[in-house]
């Protein structure tokens, strides 16, 4: 299995030169250091899977990154952030160190005819190296896979209990909020792994950010056990009739 890098604009929008992502990984391939000992805890369901997607046949440990930063015309890169999707600091701590050694050494691809574009850079395994371009790969691994039967994390029967902005209610605002985050196997949101996937308003985001601090969830289970796992999930605010 080989760990592959993916680089683009945060805003779909805006297109970055052909050549910015393969000199990019390029770049950050050359001076990544693997920490030597690194502890994997967060469990993914591994194909067959039920029409639903919350069963699956078994499962395979989770190792991944999701950082941002601005690129700009001089090489550097700012804003940098690392969002810890599999819940391994070491590792998180590393790509964030890579990204700003790049940003020091004004390594960063040049982005065209603007002065800076925001990036999303993803870091995730591929189980078929053959469909990606070698470009893009970061460097091989052996992920273990379990044959025990994977469920995933569940919200409480009784919800997220997320607030209806004040503000936003008076005014009549609508929204719809959604965040990728890991729950831990105690059921817990790891804060350290929230990711903001899609949203209109600050209020509303803080607003869920808040609920899920204060939720427990249903954990995954690989066979009896209870695992950490990622999950997706969209919170909608409608203003009552």
């Amino acid at each position: 299995m080989i760990v592959k890098m993916s680089v683009a604009p945060l805003d779909p929008k805006l297109e970055l030169p052909k050549d910015f992502e393969s000199q990019f990984v390029q770049e950050f391939r050359t001076h990544f250091r693997m920490p030597a000992k690194l502890p994997l805890n967060v469990v993914k369901g591994a194909e067959p899977c039920d029409s639903l997607g919350s069963r699956c046949s078994g499962g395979i440990l989770s190792l991944g990154a999701i950082a941002y930063a601005t690129a700009r015309n001089d090489g550097k890169l700012s804003d940098i952030q690392v969002v810890d999707i599999a819940l391994t600091p070491l590792f998180a701590d590393s790509v964030n160190s890579t990204l700003r050694w790049m940003s020091r050494s004004e390594m960063s691809p040049p982005v065209g005819n603007r002065d800076s574009i925001p990036l999303i850079i993803q870091i995730e395994p591929e189980e078929a190296p053959d469909s990606v371009p070698p470009i893009r790969h970061v460097f091989s691994v052996k992920i273990p896979r379990y044959a025990w039967p994977f469920t995933y994390a569940a919200m409480p029967a009784a919800g997220v209990n997320a607030d209806y902005p004040f503000a936003a209610r008076l005014a009549g605002v609508e929204d719809s909020v959604t965040l990728a985050f890991t729950v831990d196997a105690d059921g817990a949101i790891a804060t350290e792994s929230l990711e903001l996937v899609t949203a209109n308003y600050r209020d509303f985001v803080t607003s869920v950010v808040d609920a899920l601090g204060r939720t427990r969830y249903h954990p995954a289970h690989l066979g009896d056990c209870a695992v950490a796992t990622r999950m997706k999930q969209r919170f909608l605010f409608k203003v009552p009739p």
